[in-house]
């Protein structure tokens, strides 16, 4: 079984070789602990896939341009190396599942919401034009997701033409800075609802003194 310590020096090794280190500043280990705590999902039992270790990889596999499984034994595959103590079945992607499975959505939305409060106190003035307004933008795209039967069923496949896409399709839309890229927002919504269903979501993010930016098709109000 690997120690708290060795877990620790993986998430570091992660940070430092796949550029994440600077996130580190706004996301440090207490925070992702005090998550779980708060959510009820923090581990029972020692373990090598603690909530950080489970984030950390959730979003280098995110970026991965391959496939989960073999961003998984890349990322791994480094720390291992470096990290003997580690176990090479503690990052399988039966148990990376499972260990991402017990992360419940008010884990990371305490993640997200600290996220942005964080990020705001430290690039606050670089989202600001004039130093007075905040400018951001809002728009949607559609993207295919993992083709499971709960997502399908939810999503649906709707295609092009009948219905006959290959992965269930779904439409992101998002509430972004224009000055620094963050995004404040989002949400992901079923293809048979228009982005106008989205704003009523997104404009709880919204404050005095923002200017947002959209195209022709959001001016319904």
């Amino acid at each position: 079984m690997a120690s708290i310590g060795s877990v620790r020096r993986s998430t570091t090794l992660i940070f430092q070789r796949f550029g994440l280190a600077p996130f580190r500043d706004l996301l440090p280990p207490e925070l992702f602990e005090t998550a779980a705590r708060q959510a009820g999902c923090q581990p029972r039992r020692q373990r090598s896939l603690i909530p950080e270790v489970v984030a950390w990889l959730m979003m280098y596999v995110g970026l991965h341009t391959t496939s989960m499984t073999q961003g998984l034994l890349q990322a791994w595959g480094l720390v291992r190396s470096l990290c003997p103590l580690l176990s090479e079945a503690s990052v399988s992607e039966e148990a990376f599942c499972q260990a991402r499975g017990q992360l419940t959505l008010g884990f990371w939305r305490t993640l997200w919401n600290e996220l942005a409060r964080r990020y705001e106190l430290a690039f606050g003035a670089a989202q600001r034009w004039k130093g007075k307004w905040r400018v951001l933008a809002v728009d949607g795209s559609d993207t295919e997701l993992p083709n499971t039967p709960a997502l399908v069923r939810f999503f649906g496949k709707p295609g092009a033409v009948g219905g006959n896409a290959r992965r269930p399709q779904a439409k992101l839309v998002a509430l972004c800075s224009v000055f620094t890229g963050f995004c404040f927002g989002f949400k992901l919504l079923p293809k048979r609802f228009t982005e106008h269903a989205a704003i009523a979501h997104l404009c709880r993010w919204l404050r005095k003194n923002d200017l947002v930016l959209m195209d022709r098709g959001f001016f319904f109000l």
